[in-house]
């Protein structure tokens, strides 16, 4: 009986206590007073960024140099790209109205306290103003190994140098084209600032591959954009960004980046994605590059829609690779050809079905050649239906001319040929190589394709 009366009043009170919470959990729906927001602090500017960097100088003999500022020298401005996404690792890029500049620091994560939009006011006394290869930055000299460096300001020092202002201060990049950015020199005023780029898009081949390298290694990675007219830049990614699996898009639009150098190279970086607004018509009706499928060495190219047939003899169309500029190419050579001695050889190389939508359509490829030995004819046809090219008629477009034997010819462009009259037609492309029996090895034709494009 005790018991029961026990269990009772702890119930009343379980009860009670209960009442009592309801009533005063309504109590902490209470609004509190927000903290006030990040406001400029009032601390004036001295200098302009540009000023600041014209203390390291703008002459070729001024590169590399360490100026440490031993002046009152404070500069303003706004972070245009943060560490987020990881393509930055301890580095912020602030800029003005005249110029933007890297600004190191020891330190990770530096997004959470100075993100993308809030104005940063810098104390440079004592600091380090410098370029890396042309690209201006600001950071602490030190030793390193033995030798002068600039090193990012460690992580306990940072708020003696920096002090955070207002947040979401408007961040436009400056749209600029490709004449407007010369090979880079020192003090080039649009380094280290948020540029935007139109009517770019990824090569073709580099669409199916990744940003950045997402292997163990996590190595950076550079792929290139053109715009129409042909001009290219690097896009550079690092392996370690959140993006870097990511593939680029496929089409054609606007690129927003900070503007870098490594000496004379141009280069790019995005601070993720959302920086790429790829959604237009690419360029060209029809376009292979060959680089998005691995060197095949002398087994025969294999690629999504073309047909490398040998009509006579045993040499294909191969896939093989020069330089990182050129990339991957076609080749065909009857060198090491078993048949030659006896055999004429005759190979194609036909394209996909094309259907030429609208415009003035016009076909180009690039091509680079060794030994005089044989021949390569560019051909159109409208009625190719898949099997052998025999059974269907081709028009000669043109015949590559012969290489010497001294040297490979550059890449040189073939075209344009006007295809204006099969707009509306289903058409495929194509290359014959042939070489006649007999021919010494030693001196049979060598041809390497590459970038066939159709114009709208």
């Amino acid at each position: 009986m005790n018991i029961m009366k026990n269990k009772i009043g702890l119930f009343v009170s379980m009860v009670a206590i209960a009442t009592a919470a309801a009533i005063v959990i309504p109590a902490c729906n209470k609004k509190f007073d927000a903290p006030p927001a990040a406001t400029d602090p009032n601390i004036t500017p001295t200098h302009t960024i540009k000023q600041l960097k014209a203390m390291h100088g703008t002459l070729p003999t001024d590169q590399g140099r360490l100026d440490v500022i031993t002046t009152d020298v404070i500069i303003s401005g706004v972070v245009v790209a943060d560490d987020k996404s990881g393509n930055l690792y301890k580095e912020l890029y602030i800029q003005d109205a005249t110029g933007g500049i890297a600004l190191e620091l020891d330190a990770a994560g530096l997004y959470g306290t100075y993100p993308v939009g809030r104005r940063l006011f810098i104390n440079c006394k004592g600091l380090c103003v410098t370029d890396y290869n042309l690209l201006p930055q600001l950071g602490i000299k030190a030793i390193v190994s033995g030798a002068p460096s600039i090193q990012g300001i460690p992580s306990d020092l940072i708020k003696n140098y920096i002090t955070g202002g207002s947040l979401n201060n408007p961040v436009v990049a400056k749209t600029v084209t490709p004449a407007s950015l010369p090979t880079p020199v020192l003090g080039d005023d649009n380094l280290a600032t948020l540029i935007q780029l139109n009517n770019f898009e990824f090569l073709k081949g580099d669409t199916t591959s990744t940003y950045a390298d997402t292997s163990a290694y996590k190595a950076t990675k550079n792929i290139t954009i053109h715009d129409c007219s042909g001009n290219t830049i690097i896009i550079r990614t690092s392996g370690y960004a959140n993006f870097a699996a990511a593939k680029p898009a496929k089409g054609n639009g606007s690129v927003t980046a900070l503007y870098t150098a490594y000496g004379t190279t141009k280069q790019l970086i995005i601070r993720d994605t959302t920086d790429i607004k790829f959604t237009g018509r690419r360029c060209y009706q029809f376009e292979e590059d060959f680089n998005a499928f691995p060197v095949t060495g002398t087994a025969p190219l294999v690629v999504p829609g073309w047909k490398n047939i040998l009509e006579t003899g045993d040499v294909p169309y191969t896939i093989a690779y020069f330089s990182a500029a050129q990339g991957d190419f076609a080749k065909i050579s009857a060198f090491t050809s078993a048949a030659l001695p006896t055999t004429n050889i005759s190979t194609w190389l036909i394209s996909p079905d094309i259907t030429l939508v609208s415009g003035a359509p016009l076909y180009t490829f690039t091509c680079s050649r060794r030994y005089p030995s044989a021949t390569l004819k560019a051909y159109v046809s409208t009625n190719y239906s898949g099997g052998a090219p025999s059974a269907a008629t081709w028009t000669l477009l043109g015949t590559v001319p012969n290489g010497t034997a001294s040297a490979f010819t550059p890449f040189d462009s073939f075209g344009p040929y006007n295809l204006a009259t099969y707009i509306g037609q289903k058409i495929n492309i194509a290359f014959r190589y042939e070489a006649a029996a007999g021919t010494a090895a030693s001196n049979v034709a060598t041809y390497e394709v590459d970038d066939i494009k159709i114009t709208y």
